[in-house]
């Protein structure tokens, strides 16, 4: 309920399309695996059913004839990113962001909520 109440008030957008295969790559992963690959939840909380949540942010920039790999933060404002620029010629700037909210179970995700592009988001899925 947490997390709808947010999403009604940011004005969240649910993820389709190919980026569901990412998500469902993460069903039963545990904590530290998550940890592993996108570093540290940016936000934390316990929901009232005492199940944990754990929020990942990945913002960038990126514009039209370039191009920009970053690699995913699970981390707060000091997360880690790499870029790669490879330009095209001139084009517009846009901001891409994937949040990924992973609720666990038994140290085990079993439900996740992920707002994002499925181009801005697949680059979470689990390898």
């Amino acid at each position: 309920m947490l997390i709808a109440v947010f999403c009604l008030s940011a004005g969240c957008a649910a993820v389709g399309g190919n980026s569901d295969a990412a998500r469902d790559s993460w069903r039963g992963a545990t904590y530290d695996e998550v940890v592993s690959r996108w570093g540290a939840p940016t936000r934390s909380t316990t929901l009232t059913d005492g199940r944990p949540a754990h929020t990942g942010i990945s913002e960038s920039t990126s514009s039209r004839g370039s191009f920009y790999p970053s690699i995913g933060i699970f981390g707060g404002s000091g997360g880690v990113g790499v870029g790669t620029s490879v330009t095209a010629g001139p084009g517009s700037y846009e901001q891409v962001r994937c949040e990924r909210t992973l609720i666990f179970r038994i140290g085990r995700v079993v439900e996740q909520h992920w707002v994002g592009s499925a181009d801005d988001c697949n680059e979470f899925r689990r390898k």
